[in-house]
């Protein structure tokens, strides 16, 4: 994936972290190549909302969530809610 220099932060929230957003840093345009399902490959250019959009998910592709993007003293700061997301899951599961 190629990116631009240009970065703004912007409020992210993820469906993995139900009430649970804040601002990640990322690239403004990002070009991404990938093989579509016929095996052809193909090349996109994004800028903005959409650009922003796909690198989200491609992180989750990568195994990362957009919490992993958050400075170790933002992530300290979540860790009540995030405990009690996970005890919520669990007792739904």
């Amino acid at each position: 994936m190629a990116q631009s220099e240009e970065r703004e932060p912007y409020e992210e929230g993820c469906l993995s972290f139900p009430e649970i957003t804040g601002n990640v840093v990322r690239p403004v345009e990002v070009t991404v190549r990938f093989q579509d399902v016929s095996g052809a490959k193909q090349e996109v250019g994004a800028r903005g909302m959409l650009a922003r959009c796909m690198q989200h998910e491609i992180d989750h592709l990568n195994g990362v969530l957009y919490i992993d993007r958050k400075s170790n003293v933002k992530r300290v700061a979540l860790a009540g809610k995030l405990k009690r997301l996970k005890k919520q899951t669990e007792l739904e599961s």
